[in-house]
This record gives C-alpha cells, sequence and structure tokens, in this order.
C-alpha cells in the first residue's frame, strides 16, 4: 500500500521561482503553464519571462493591487507545480494549478486543491471558482473530488464552482 504524499504550499520567493521554472520547462507543457506566446511552439523567452513576471507579480497576495497570490505546491519537499488563487468578486475567486508530468496522478493535486480552499476560507471567500476542457478528464475529477458543481457549455468548457462553508 502507497502512502500519501505530504503536500504543502510555500510562498514563491526568488529561489523558489527558479525551481519551479525548471520543472515547468522539464516536466510541463508551456500550454499548460502560461498563455500562448512569443514566435513557435515550446517554451520559448516570452513564456518564461511572463512565468517569472506572474509569479512576481502574484507574491503581493489577494489583497495586493493584482488581488492574486500563488504559491508553489510541494510534494515531500519537493516543488511539483503551483496553485492560484485570483480575486474575480468581492467573496469569489479563480483557481488554477499545473503540476509536472511526473506529479500527476498520486493525489498531489486534490490535497493541493484543499490546502488553497482552505485558503480561500481563510481569506473570507465564500466561492472558489475554475474553468477547464471537457476533454480535461483529470481536472474534472479533481475539481468534482472537491464538491465542486461543473457546468458545460457547447464549445467544450467545463466550469466549475465550489461553496466554501461559513
Amino acid at each position: 500500500m502507497s502512502r500519501s504524499p505530504d503536500v504543502r504550499l510555500a510562498d514563491v520567493d526568488d529561489p523558489v521561482l527558479e525551481v519551479l521554472l525548471a520543472l515547468a520547462v522539464r516536466d510541463a507543457s508551456p500550454d499548460d503553464v502560461t498563455p500562448p506566446l512569443g514566435a513557435g511552439i515550446g517554451w520559448n523567452a516570452e513564456r518564461i519571462d511572463w512565468f517569472r513576471s506572474y509569479h512576481r507579480s502574484a507574491a503581493a497576495g489577494l489583497h495586493g493591487p493584482g488581488g492574486e497570490k500563488s504559491w508553489a505546491v510541494l510534494c515531500d519537499g519537493s516543488p511539483a507545480g503551483s496553485i492560484r488563487l485570483k480575486r474575480t468578486a468581492e467573496a469569489i475567486a479563480e483557481t488554477g494549478i499545473w503540476l509536472g508530468r511526473g506529479y500527476r496522478g498520486r493525489g498531489v493535486g486534490t490535497a493541493a486543491l484543499g490546502l488553497v480552499l482552505v485558503e480561500a476560507r481563510r481569506a473570507g471567500l465564500s466561492q472558489v471558482v475554475a474553468h477547464t476542457t471537457a476533454a480535461n478528464t483529470g481536472a474534472r475529477r479533481l475539481l468534482t473530488a472537491a464538491g465542486a458543481i461543473l457546468a458545460y457549455d457547447d464549445g467544450g468548457t467545463v466550469s466549475a464552482a465550489v461553496v466554501l462553508p461559513d
């Protein structure tokens, strides 16, 4: 019987940022981690610059000017990916997560989402939403396990909402 991984959230300072970036380049599709940027495909200078800039700006937190906070997801002490909350309304935030391929399917995402929902409650939020595609069965399972209600549109987008208890 395998044990559950020890999953924690960590603030993204510059040293953690560089380890996360190395993980992303080595073990994640850039399309899973960044918006489409730059010429060509794959990890390019524009995507790498965006990644660094995004995490540095999200360090200010939910009450900062961008209303966004990102954390490194640590699995057994090693960076496994990143998760975020972005305030979209007074008591609502959107979440998103990416994990390196080697950490998927091991319960890391479920644990990280549970931890970010705790952070959302601490911040006074009443709901956390997420968006994915109908083809992303892993994300749909993760969201459903967290208690999300899923809504499908005709274009293949899935919207999820988790109502947080008082």
